[in-house]
C-alpha cells in the first residue's frame, strides 16, 4: 500500500484545467480555481498523464491564438465593423472596413524571436553573412518606433513618414515586413 495522504484529484479536474488553460490560466490560477496549492498543481502535472495532457492542450490553444494575433499585428489587418446611429429617430446600421497598418514593434518582436541571428540588437555579422548594409533598415525601424511611441496627434505625419521610410529600406534590402 502506498504511503501518504490520499489525493484529492478528481477526473473532472482535467477538463476544468483544459478549459481554463485555453484562456490563459497559469498554475497559480489553476490552483486557486481548484482550491489546492500551486505545488499540488505541479505534482498533478508531473504524475497524472490525463491532467498533464489537458493542461498542455489548453495552453497550446492559448499560445496559438496569441501567435495568430501577433502575426496579424505585425503584418497589418482589416477589421469589419458595424456602427449604429440614429437618423430621424430610427436606428441605422452601417458596416465598414478599417485597415490597420502593420505595427513596427510587433514586426521587430516577431523577427527578433524568429530570426535572432539577423535581428538581435547587438548582433555581430558573421563572415559568411551577406554584405548587406542593414543599418539603414535598423535606423528606419528606430525612427518608426520613436514616432509611434510619441503617439501625438501632431506626430501623425511623423509616424507615416517613418513607416514609409521603413518600407522603402526593406524594399531596397529585399526584406518582407
Amino acid at each position: 500500500m502506498p504511503g501518504g495522504r490520499p489525493t484529492i484529484y478528481r477526473p473532472e479536474y482535467a477538463e476544468i484545467a483544459r478549459n481554463a488553460c485555453m484562456v490563459g490560466a497559469t498554475n497559480d490560477s489553476l490552483a486557486e480555481r481548484l482550491d489546492v496549492s500551486v505545488r499540488t498543481i505541479g505534482s498533478w502535472i508531473a504524475s497524472n498523464q490525463e491532467f498533464s495532457d489537458a493542461v498542455k492542450q489548453g495552453r497550446q490553444v492559448a499560445d496559438e491564438a496569441v501567435v495568430s494575433a501577433l502575426f496579424a499585428r505585425a503584418t497589418g489587418m482589416e477589421r469589419k465593423l458595424t456602427k449604429v446611429f440614429f437618423h430621424d429617430g430610427q436606428p441605422v446600421t452601417a458596416s465598414y472596413t478599417v485597415e490597420l497598418p502593420p505595427d513596427v514593434r510587433a514586426c521587430i518582436f516577431w523577427l527578433r524571436n524568429r530570426r535572432p541571428r539577423q535581428w538581435n540588437e547587438g548582433r555581430h555579422p558573421s563572415k559568411d553573412e551577406d554584405a548587406c548594409d542593414w543599418s539603414e533598415l535598423e535606423q528606419a525601424c528606430r525612427r518608426a518606433a520613436r514616432a509611434d511611441e510619441r503617439d501625438e496627434p501632431s506626430a501623425g505625419g511623423d509616424v507615416g513618414e517613418a513607416q514609409a521610410a521603413l518600407r522603402d529600406a526593406a524594399d531596397r534590402l529585399h526584406v518582407h515586413l
